[in-house]
């Protein structure tokens, strides 16, 4: 029984000394087992670099080339035992060959019994083997990239790859671990995890152990089964594998996939501001907007680009924006606000001043058209017309009798003529002028003859008290102008020097009542101008001034038909702002939105804690 024992542990220690250690240990292009980018172990006169181009196996392979002053060696020398008998397999090929007639070879090997010079022959790669046994414990290979004859020869190459240096008998170990498994990440953060996996087996054993991310190797373990990852981006998805290799090189399939998220870290810091804010390529209606970027922890995500204090646009990252729809010969103060994906929102940038240019404007109004006449009285007649149209607007219309200025109005479509003499001719027309001084032609002409007075004779002071007329039993007409407490009626009709009271006044305007405030073409002036035009002139835009009030009164139909005009205006003045109001509520709800969705991620952070 003893006996059997013995044998046994004999037949053990023989097995496991027939996977031998490759005697060629340092990690370099050309090891079968430890692969790396590296020259490490070799030296010699010839020139020595590693390629990934050409191999036999594996990513790497040494490239030899000779120098013109004699070097054409490449040598290694290695750890044996002296009378052991030892494989040397060794891949090698020419590579570009300055002369033809020339070969490497394998030669004047030191310390090994049993070797013979070996020619190297041939583009294609070849396997070289030796079967030598050591007479040195330091025995040395060496390769020639070319015979005697070139050693002055610059440029001969060979390539080599694979080498092993073998035990004779010795069992080549080709057989992978088992793959990892049971690969798990805990413990991640926003910027790393920690992977463990279950040990791979194999029949020599494992040696270590390669971590992968999307396919690539991110880092090894010599035989530990734990990796911490760092370097990771937040709130972002990777994929892990491990695989398993022995001394030999064998690498065992990869492990299941470990599926990981990073966390988002909670960002409470705002970017800083847009620097360097300029305008350019200016019209009378747009400008180019161009900023330097800001800098953000994590990342900016949009501009707001404001005039004036108010958002009119903005940006997904980008820093330029075209400004349109601006008003010519107007100022604007611009500024640019920039905002990350938490919400955070820079301080504003510099001011951009732009003034818009103002535009040339040659175009005349288009002629007044439909001009008519009615009411006309003995001395006086009104008249109406369509509105002209412009490109820019109608600043005034002009009214010529016989050719002759008369009147004008600040766009209004309507005109009272006076002072005309009963029973008399005369030809209308109308003009319109925009505020650059272009005059449209002239309307179509209205034809109008004044009523004859028919030798009636005007209620008078001097008559008044005559038995002839009678004020009590019939109404009071006439077809001339009256006048109460004054003698000079100007024209009208009426002529009051004093007070006047009554229930109720009817006046029923025959013009256009200005509904056309809310027309498409009408030209709305902006609060600007309106300032503008009370800073200079003291007064509201087309409106009578006080001096001219002073002077020629008021028309009560006419002053409605303004104040009307004006209502109408700050109506759409009030819809604009409802409309900017609505913008901004809009943007405040954004606002809380981003600052529910913030609390809620503080809470989730607490208990993750």
């Amino acid at each position: 029984m003893e006996s059997k024992k013995l044998l046994f542990l004999l037949l053990f220690f023989l097995s496991v000394g027939l996977v031998a250690q490759d005697l060629h240990t340092q990690a370099n292009a050309v090891s079968v087992a430890n692969e790396s980018n590296s020259t490490a172990g070799w030296s010699g006169q010839a020139t020595l670099t590693v390629d990934g181009t050409d191999t036999q196996s594996g990513n790497f392979s040494f490239v030899v080339v000779s120098t013109a002053n004699g070097g054409r060696t490449l040598d290694y020398n290695f750890d044996a035992v002296v009378g052991q008998d030892y494989t040397i397999r060794i891949w090698a090929k020419f590579g570009p060959r300055v002369n033809n007639n020339t070969t490497g070879a394998f030669a004047v090997w030191s310390g090994l019994s049993g070797f013979e010079t070996t020619p190297i022959v041939g583009t294609e790669w070849s396997e070289y083997v030796f079967n030598v046994t050591a007479t040195s414990a330091n025995p040395m290979i060496r390769i020639y990239t070319s015979n005697y004859a070139s050693r002055f020869t610059a440029g001969n190459t060979i390539l080599v790859d694979n080498v092993s240096i073998l035990p004779a008998g010795a069992v080549v170990d080709d057989q992978s671990p088992t793959a990892p498994s049971n690969l798990t990440a805990n413990g991640t953060t926003t910027t790393s995890t920690n992977l463990s996996w279950n040990a791979s087996t194999d029949n020599v054993g494992v040696t270590e152990y390669s971590i992968l991310e999307g396919g690539n190797v991110i880092g090894t373990t010599t035989g530990a089964t734990t990796f911490n990852v760092e370097g990771l981006d937040q709130n972002t998805s990777y994929a892990f594998t491990v695989t398993a290799r022995d001394a030999a090189g064998n690498v065992s399939a990869a492990s299941n996939t470990a599926n990981v998220t990073t966390l988002t870290a909670v960002d409470n810091q705002a970017p800083t501001a847009p620097t360097n804010l300029a305008a350019t390529g200016t019209t009378t209606t747009t400008t180019t907007l161009s900023w330097t970027a800001s800098t953000d922890n994590v990342g900016v995500t949009e501009y707001s680009i404001l005039e004036g204090g108010n958002l009119v646009g903005t940006t997904s990252g980008a820093n330029t924006f075209n400004v349109e729809g601006l008003t010519q010969n107007t100022s604007y103060a611009f500024t640019v606000t920039a905002r990350d994906a938490a919400g955070n929102v820079s301080a504003a940038s510099n001011t951009a001043n732009v003034t818009t240019l103002e535009a040339a404007d040659n175009q005349s109004p288009t002629a007044p058209t439909n001009l008519e006449a009615n009411g006309t009285t003995t001395n006086s007649t009104n008249l109406t017309w369509t509105a002209s149209t412009d490109n820019v607007g109608v600043a005034q219309y002009t009214i010529l009798q016989d050719g002759n200025n008369v009147g004008t109005t600040d766009g209004e479509t309507i005109f009272n003529v006076t002072g005309l003499a009963q029973n008399t001719s005369y030809a209308f027309t109308v003009i319109a002028r925009d505020a650059a001084g272009n005059v449209s032609a002239a309307s179509n002409t209205a034809n109008v003859t004044t009523i004859d007075g028919g030798g009636e004779i005007d209620y008078t002071s001097a008559n008044s008290n005559l038995e002839t007329v009678d004020w009590t039993a019939r109404d009071l007409f006439a077809n001339r102008n009256v006048g109460i407490g004054t003698t000079n009626t100007q024209g009208y009709r009426l002529a009051v020097a004093g007070s006047v009271v009554a229930e109720e006044v009817n006046v029923k305007l025959q013009v256009n009542w200005p509904d056309y405030v809310f027309e498409k073409t009408y030209n709305l002036p902006s609060l600007q101008e309106v300032e503008d035009h009370i800073l200079e002139q003291g007064y509201l835009l087309n409106m009578p001034s006080a001096s001219e009030v002073e002077e020629n009164g008021i028309e009560i139909g006419q002053m409605n038909a303004k104040l009307l005009r004006k209502i109408e205006e700050l109506t759409l003045y009030t819809i604009q702002q409802e409309k900017k109001i609505k913008l901004l509520e809009e943007e405040n709800r954004r606002i809380d939105s981003l600052a529910q969705k913030l609390e809620k991620l503080e809470e989730v952070i607490k208990e993750n804690k």
